[in-house]
């Protein structure tokens, strides 16, 4: 490989992005080397994001031989809330301040050998032959490959022209709140909250409630998330809902501290790659059901470097199996299974809350707490 331009560019230092590059090192380290990540911001750099770690998420770094060095709360039950009932089930995850994970994964991969130019963003791109073209904040690229890694409103997603009637986009608010004294907070044996009769206000999803550590504090993670699977005009509005959450558990309420971010939730008939370009993560999409994001990220990451390492072998750039590879994945698979439960939950309005019962009590083997 050159040692001058890079022959790959991936957009988007997150762990869909930093996931791609670590297993491209695995498989092929001389396209490794030759491969250029840009993150537009500049670590540490936070991310709305309810923070868990589930075993799926861990598994893939166990993979990588990662080991990241950062405070966590190791849940052992989740408690599901829907109206006047309350579901149980025995689950064991942890949970993580996004703006440690990252900038820990990011560590990692630069002493692999990562190339990181921080605080450059993506501008455009044109196609030059079997080539990109591509124009950022600081720079100019002529690379083979592109990889879009920058989340729900990905640029890179944006510039591939995509004709898409529906434009898959979920909403999210968090704030962190210290822990009071007497919750029962334990960094070792917590359990996680979410709240779903927000439902019946036409949330299509939850209220969250995650123990986690800030700078060594017992600190929520507490936040509302609507996948927004059926269209709604006017959407709700998300922060009078999440503000009387708050109210009600007797937690801060100053909306200057409130994050907002969207995502993009995953569909089977989706676009995920075109000649020379291909989406991971967020600009992929995450699953819409409960909206969880860090696993999906890290397993695109695996299934991205595949196809870059294919694609070089065969000097084929036109990533046409990239979909079919995605939807045969275990990822896929889960994902369009989450899409197709979505889909039937939320989108009955007058029977949500007893759809998303009969789930969680059929897949998750909730059950019923009394008190």
């Amino acid at each position: 490989m050159s040692s001058g331009e890079p022959e790959i560019l991936i957009v988007g230092g997150g762990p869909a992005g930093l996931s791609t590059w670590l297993h491209l090192h695995e498989e092929d380290r001389g396209l490794a080397a030759a491969t250029l990540l840009i993150e537009r911001a500049t670590f540490p750099r936070d991310k709305v994001c309810a923070g868990g770690i589930i075993p799926e998420a861990d598994r893939v770094l166990r993979d990588l031989r990662i080991q990241l060095p950062i405070p966590s709360v190791l849940v052992r039950n989740v408690d599901y809330l829907l109206g006047e009932r309350r579901l149980r089930s025995r689950q064991s995850f942890r949970v993580v301040r996004r703006v440690e994970f990252d900038h820990a994964l990011a560590r990692v991969a630069v002493q692999r050998g990562l190339k990181l130019q921080e605080g450059e963003s993506f501008r455009l791109l044109e196609r030059n032959h079997d080539r990109l073209l591509v124009w950022t904040s600081k720079a100019q690229y002529r690379v083979r490959a592109l990889v879009g890694a920058d989340g729900a409103l990905s640029s890179v997603r944006r510039s591939m022209n995509l004709r898409e009637g529906n434009q898959r986009i979920s909403r999210g608010l968090e704030v962190v709140t210290p822990s009071s004294r007497g919750d029962g907070f334990d960094a070792h044996a917590a359990t996680a909250v979410l709240d779903f009769t927000p439902m019946a206000e036409d949330v299509q999803g939850y209220i969250w409630d995650f123990p986690c550590l800030v700078a060594g504090t017992p600190s929520h993670n507490r936040g509302i998330y609507d996948s927004a699977t059926r269209a709604l005009h006017p959407p709700v509005r998300l922060g009078p809902i999440l503000g009387n959450s708050l109210r009600e558990g007797n937690s801060p309420q100053n909306q200057s501290s409130w994050l907002g971010h969207p995502g993009r939730w995953f569909a089977p008939d989706g676009v995920y790659a075109q000649p020379n370009i291909l989406l991971v993560g967020d600009a992929a999409g995450a699953e819409p059901l409960i909206g969880e994001g860090i696993s999906c990220a890290l397993r695109y990451g695996r299934i991205a470097a595949h196809h870059l390492c294919e694609s070089f072998r065969k000097g084929d750039f036109s990533f046409k199996g990239y979909r079919e590879s995605l939807l045969a994945s275990s990822l896929g698979v889960a994902l369009t299974l989450k899409a197709i439960t979505a889909r039937e939950i939320y989108g009955c309005a007058p029977e949500q809350l007893s759809r998303m019962y009969h789930y969680l009590s059929r897949q998750l083997h909730a059950t019923p707490v009394s008190g």
